[in-house]
């Protein structure tokens, strides 16, 4: 009776980390082009899967940052390797939150009302205010990062900024309504409150690594994202994907700028 009881216990135990391992792959395939194998079926929601996304963050900006500091290692200049760094990140995402900024802000400061907004968001065409968006926002994370320290204590900073930035998304998609009736908005509503608490604590925890400096940098993200979703309410009234990219983009410049400025 008793190796009966262990059996089943061995089952569930085993369930549980097969589950957990497909909702990570869900979430690292929604977050990135990183290669983790096929999903089976029955495929885990988004809204389940969501508590993965800090620690997508993790693995994300680690390899962002174990790029530049080999290539600092190896006597690369320090621009040059901070050009490279972000380039491979950009590589591993595949872009996409660099171009939710550039749809997002093409559509807000394009847009005259609610329905030109989303349909200049829909556009894969870039304009002027995507563009700027983006010169603006990836020469800023050039200086930034090059101001960062390369050491264990940079890494902690750069890996909790990166997890709570992937945090900010689920914000965003849980508090603010979706904007279309289509879309990642729309399909990735999160709506389960075990797997944001369980989001929560993963970044809150790493943020803690940095003592103090983690309560600063956790405040002036927070400061961005309310900035964001105030300003994606009052111009469409919800939310996209494309506003996510962004926010994901936008707090974490900003956390890396908290550390710089503070450190």
């Amino acid at each position: 009776m008793g190796w009966l009881i262990l059996k089943m216990l061995e089952y569930q135990i085993l369930n549980k980390l097969f589950k957990c391992k497909e909702e990570f792959q869900l979430s690292l395939s929604f977050l990135s082009r990183v290669p983790f194998g096929k999903l089976s079926n029955p495929i885990p929601t988004i809204s389940n899967a969501c508590w993965a996304f800090p620690l997508c963050g993790v693995l994300i900006g680690s390899l962002i940052y174990l790029t530049f500091w080999f290539l600092i290692y190896v006597k690369v200049s320090l621009f040059i390797s901070v050009i490279l760094a972000l380039a491979f990140g950009v590589l591993v995402t595949g872009g996409l939150h660099e171009d939710g900024l550039a749809d997002s802000c093409d559509g807000i400061f394009g847009g005259k009302n609610i329905k030109s907004r989303l349909s200049i968001m829909t556009d894969s065409n870039i304009g002027t205010y995507g563009v700027l968006s983006l010169i603006i926002v990836f020469s800023l994370r050039v200086f930034i990062l090059s101001e960062f320290e390369v050491n264990l204590s940079g890494f902690i900073s750069f890996i909790s900024i990166a997890a709570t930035s992937r945090l900010s998304m689920l914000f965003i998609l849980f508090y603010l309504p979706p904007a279309k009736k289509s879309g990642l908005g729309f399909n990735a509503k999160i709506k389960n409150y075990r797997s944001i608490i369980i989001a929560c604590i993963i970044s809150f925890s790493l943020l803690a690594l940095n003592s103090f400096l983690g309560m600063y940098i956790l405040l002036s993200m927070c400061l961005v994202l309310l900035i964001i979703m105030y300003v994606s309410w009052k111009s469409i009234k919800g939310q996209t994907g494309d506003i996510c990219g962004a926010s994901q983009q936008l707090t974490e410049t900003l956390g890396w700028f908290t550390v710089v400025y503070l450190y």
